[in-house]
């Protein structure tokens, strides 16, 4: 109960946080494409400071690793999984070319990182973060070989230009953190003073700016709430492939999960199964939209499957975690 607690705190602070962003962008207070530097912020700079701080200062152990390495077969069955959802039922709504590509890769792709990476920190400490690093690590990759390759279908791609975009900051993190887990870091820091007083001030410059990212990614959803166009009510009407989309992908593939998980008994931590049900629980990717509207595909489809979904999932996020408390992890 008082893990629910905290979780509900979470959850209102987070919805504080995006309704700031939305009155600060419908009144006019920041202007306009603000969303547009915030997100920018998040990604080069919060989230890269917010993985590797988190990750320098983890004592890794054995069984992290292993764990580890569930995580990410995990994550790479069910995303594609999930892809496999996204084709029969894509194929049942009648959706065509671009607008059944954006549906299958929104399915496969959640926000894992610039939401889930704080939200789980905040709720489980440095290990729920340095847990859901390898979820996020086999996710990207696939978002920038196979999302990629969907969202370009239509007109070619180049596998190449693709694969160069898996050498961001974020991926840069990651890396330097499973570096930093190798050679158990914290073990080398508390044995030489000279290194440890190197590694306390920048700790303590880069985790007060990591901390940031769960403010900013709020802020960010609450300012593309603002700054879009939902319409009228039979305009939401035709959009019932989203909410279609939205059940999936924020309850039922997430519930489906966490049966195949259950059955597997003692052979797996329930920690792990935790992680991998909420990162499988998570709003479609904001980085999807982006993509699209480079590629030429349906970019309007995408954001209307971020906006919707999002906004969703501040009241489905609590059921999946209030279920899987329940159940045990």
């Amino acid at each position: 109960m008082q893990q629910m607690g905290i979780i509900i705190n979470q959850i209102a602070v987070m919805t504080l946080l995006a309704f700031i962003g939305w009155l600060a962008g419908k009144t006019g207070y920041l202007p306009e494409k603000s969303g547009m530097y915030v997100s920018r912020i998040v990604i080069r700079i919060t989230a890269p400071a917010l993985i590797v701080s988190t990750m320098a200062s983890y004592s890794f152990t054995p069984r992290t690793i292993t764990d580890g390495i569930w995580i990410g077969v995990c994550a790479f069955v069910f995303i594609l999984f999930s892809y496999v959802v996204g084709m029969v039922t894509s194929g049942l709504l009648k959706l065509k070319d671009a607008a059944a590509n954006i549906y299958k890769a929104h399915l496969m792709f959640g926000n894992v990182g610039y939401l889930a990476l704080p939200l789980f920190k905040s709720i489980f400490g440095e290990k729920g973060l340095v847990y859901a690093v390898f979820f996020v690590i086999v996710h990207d990759t696939l978002v920038w070989t196979m999302g990629v390759y969907l969202l370009n279908k239509h007109k070619g791609s180049r596998w190449k230009e693709n694969l160069k975009h898996l050498f961001n900051a974020n991926m840069v993190s990651f890396a330097l953190g499973l570096f930093f887990a190798l050679i158990n870091l914290q073990n080398f820091v508390n044995g030489n003073a000279g290194v440890k007083l190197i590694y306390n001030t920048l700790f303590n410059t880069l985790n007060p700016l990591g901390n940031t990212t769960l403010a900013l990614i709020m802020l960010f959803i609450g300012l593309t709430l603002a700054e879009s166009s939902m319409g009228s009510i039979s305009g939401l009407i035709k959009k019932y492939p989203t909410f279609i989309l939205a059940f999936f992908k924020l309850l039922l593939i997430p519930c489906i999960a966490f049966v195949v998980l259950f059955t597997l008994g003692k052979e797996l931590d329930p920690f792990v199964r935790v992680i991998v049900v909420l990162e499988l629980a998570m709003p479609c990717a904001t980085i999807i939209p982006a993509l699209a509207a480079q590629y030429g595909s349906d970019h309007n489809f995408a954001a209307d499957n971020v906006i919707i979904t999002t906004i969703f999932s501040m009241i489905t996020l609590p059921l999946v975690l209030y279920f899987l408390n329940a159940m045990g992890g």
